[in-house]
């Protein structure tokens, strides 16, 4: 198998495992404040991972420009990207926070033209951007209440957002330095360095009397550990390392759909005509972003 090949396959993972964890972070924050939660999801997968790296597999202690341009990374991509957006998730639904969350192959086409602008985006492309702004517009909508009555739904969105944002921008930085380093190694550091401020909030700020831990969120907790963080956060370093960032995105097309089923059939969640609409603008946008981008690298 190439290298290409174990590429897509980690795409796919990430894809398949990263659907579901929207519904099994929803689960898991409802017994666990969401930082905490976040806290030590990742705290317990980075340990985990560095533990295979210098110890089972003896892998060199990395330079210290190495180091931090992780701690850069792990502050946008998991204290930020990760973290915010589990804090969001605590007031939306979980399907809403994945359509929103498919935003982010259109924050990394943007910043990918402003930061190469010789990948600058095509006529296609830019249409593709204006039907992912249009669709998250019809998402938002029917959720979004500026007077004040739905305050928690706002803060939600906007909690989501911002770590959409992060996230989007934290995989285009990642892609303007190269080194030696096995991405497993990279996503481990990231975990590490990005529970840091989440540790520190939860210190000072989370009630310890409001964790409520029974066999359900500790199955969530497990999950996400296991499955969201070493199996899939893993995957989806692999395939930065080794695809497009533009490509490596792909993986929010499928992500609102299998989040959506699960919300609807399992926790119930409210599916809306705006947010039905607004999906598929949004998924639109993201395929002609994307489409753009390969029809020019075949050109």
């Amino acid at each position: 198998m190439t290298i290409q090949q174990k590429a897509y396959l980690a795409l796919t993972a990430t894809c398949l495992i990263w659907g579901t964890t929207y519904m099994v972070n929803k689960i898991g924050v409802s017994h666990i404040h969401p930082v905490l939660f976040s806290a030590c999801r990742q705290i317990l997968s980075g340990l985990s991972i560095l533990g295979y790296c210098f110890f089972y597999k003896k892998m060199p202690w990395p330079d210290t420009s190495y180091l931090k341009f992780q701690m850069f990374l792990g502050l946008v991509l998991i204290s930020i990207g990760n973290g915010v957006g589990v804090l969001g998730l605590s007031y939306i639904d979980s399907g809403l926070a994945a359509i929103l969350a498919a935003f982010s192959p259109l924050i990394i086409a943007l910043l990918t033209t402003y930061l190469h602008p010789e990948d600058r985006l095509s006529s296609l492309g830019w249409t593709g951007v204006w039907i992912g702004f249009l669709g998250v517009y019809f998402i938002c909508s029917s959720k979004l209440d500026w007077n004040g009555i739905e305050f928690n739904s706002n803060l939600g969105i906007l909690l989501t957002v911002l770590s959409v944002v992060a996230w989007g921008a934290g995989s285009v930085v990642s892609k303007t330095r190269s080194f030696h380093y096995a991405p497993i190694m990279t996503s481990g550091f990231q975990m590490i360095f990005g529970s840091i401020p989440m540790i520190l909030y939860s210190v000072f700020f989370v009630d310890i009397n409001d964790v409520s831990v029974n066999s359900e969120g500790l199955i969530s907790f497990f999950y996400v550990v296991i499955f969201g963080s070493i199996v899939a956060y893993s995957a989806y370093v692999y395939t930065l390392k080794h695809l497009p960032a533009i490509v490596a995105g792909i993986q929010s097309y499928i992500n609102p759909i299998i989040a959506i089923i699960l919300g609807y059939f399992v926790l119930s969640e409210n599916v809306t005509a705006d947010m039905l609409l607004g999906s598929v603008a949004v998924i639109l946008g993201v395929f002609l972003v994307n489409y753009s981008q390969y029809r020019k690298g075949r050109s």
